[in-house]
């Protein structure tokens, strides 16, 4: 009976907090959709092949818009750890308009024996999952993140104009503890916040406090 392993991975959303994946495959199949639809493509591929699925591994990048040799770092480890005659199989994303190519990924396995699946639709929970339309919403949310920056700006100003006396490090300090982070979704330090201040300076009626 053929042997396989299941690749699965995704890209982090830094506005929304999402940075890591549960080594756990259903664990991160709840924390992304596009890690659970291509778990079910890889174990649905496996049983009509009759054959056995030995391990299944999810991967989140470190990058949001590209994929990177820092991303598949941990795949290398482990494909030099399997015997020559394990396949991995994974879903070939690039294969359907281009969407989310990783060459990395094919690097990583250059010299073993894979089987890269198509990314058809499937259902999933009584509903059609197309990734590529999943995609497309993903990028859609992101051009309107992007177009909130300038109502982000202002709510920052606002927080920050309510309590002028403190410093950067403490106004950063009570931006996190606030839940209003950068508009990337990272924390606020006193660097970065003295950066937006003076990038902003002009709104804000003031120069950076030092």
């Amino acid at each position: 009976m053929q042997q396989f392993i299941g690749l699965s991975w995704t890209r982090p959303v830094p506005w929304k907090k999402f940075h890591s994946l549960s080594p756990d495959i259903d664990v991160a199949s709840q924390q992304s959709r596009t890690i659970r639809y291509q778990r079910d493509m890889i174990r649905r591929h496996v049983k009509t092949e009759g054959g056995t699925l030995v391990r299944e591994i999810a991967l989140i990048d470190v990058e949001p818009d590209r994929a990177t040799s820092e991303g598949m770092a941990a795949l290398e480890k482990v494909v030099a750890a399997q015997p020559k005659d394990i396949i991995f199989t994974y879903i070939d994303f690039a294969a359907g308009y281009g969407w989310r190519s990783n060459h990395f990924l094919s690097d990583a396995l250059h010299d073993r024996q894979t089987h890269p699946l198509y990314p058809d639709p499937i259902m999933i929970d009584g509903s059609l999952f197309d990734p590529f339309g999943h995609f497309r919403t993903w990028r859609d949310r992101e051009q309107e993140h992007i177009q909130d920056r300038t109502d982000h700006a202002r709510r920052v100003l606002a927080f920050l104009k309510a309590a002028p006396e403190r410093s950067n490090a403490q106004s950063a300090a009570a931006l996190n503890e606030a839940g209003l982070h950068t508009h990337s979704g990272k924390l606020w330090a006193a660097d970065n916040l003295r950066k937006f201040r003076n990038l902003h300076a002009g709104e804000q009626g003031r120069r950076t406090i030092k």
